[in-house]
């Protein structure tokens, strides 16, 4: 018998399964899938932005950077799909064949849904040997990868956006604050809230800094040397 937990708060994916040996398959599915639905919550959240963005600029005739303005786009978005994944609630939205009706619903509670407040537990279990779990290093390699990667943008884009924030106390503030958030929220709308998804998060975001600190060493050079 195969059990799944998929918790799309960030790639929180346990399989257990004794027979089945494609563990690789189904990580690498799921994987895919949440990256879908990303994607359509941002492709419906364009359209949407540029509406009020446009009305904000107008309205307060606020100086345009094109520059500026993809990336902010595109960060915007980003957040749209991230909260997709993390703190809106699983809903459908379909009609009920025998009435014809449409209807709308919101779940709220999961029976796979846990709370782990003790540090590094969830961490170095990924690193354990699990014989109920086939391919397990590859599920912890997607879960640990996954937790932090996702957030990583986050701490690339609000220091290229607002240079005030471009500092390492500010952007780990920041990461901090937002990664335990989403884990508060999460408690109450039915998913699983882990301290460990926090530190894992959070290292992300700081992987994001200094990602977009290189950048900002490399672009310094090459203008120096034109």
């Amino acid at each position: 018998m195969k059990k799944i937990k998929w918790n799309n708060s960030k790639l929180d994916y346990v399989m257990f399964n004794k027979k089945n040996s494609k563990s690789k398959g189904e990580a690498m599915w799921l994987i895919s899938m949440y990256v879908i639905e990303m994607l359509s919550y941002m492709v419906v959240a364009l359209p949407i932005y540029v509406l009020i963005r446009t009305i904000i600029i107008k309205r307060k005739k606020l100086p345009v950077n094109k520059l500026h303005e993809l990336l902010l786009a595109l960060f915007i978005l980003y957040l749209v799909g991230l909260a997709s994944q993390t703190i809106i609630p699983k809903w459908s939205l379909s009609v009920d064949g025998s009435t014809g009706k449409f209807y709308f619903d919101v779940y709220s509670i999961n029976r796979l849904s846990s709370v782990n407040l003790i540090p590094l537990r969830t961490i170095l279990n990924y690193f354990q040997v699990n014989e109920h779990v086939s391919g397990w290093s590859s599920v912890s390699l997607v879960n640990l990868l996954g937790n932090m990667f996702v957030f990583s943008p986050i701490g690339f884009f609000i220091p290229l956006l607002w240079s005030r924030m471009d500092s390492f106390k500010s952007i780990l503030f920041i990461g901090f604050g937002v990664t335990c958030f989403i884990e508060g929220t999460q408690y109450f709308i039915g998913r699983s809230t882990d301290i460990d998804d926090i530190i894992l998060n959070t290292i992300g975001v700081i992987i994001g800094y200094g990602v977009y600190l290189v950048w900002k060493i490399l672009s310094v050079r090459e203008k120096t040397v034109d």
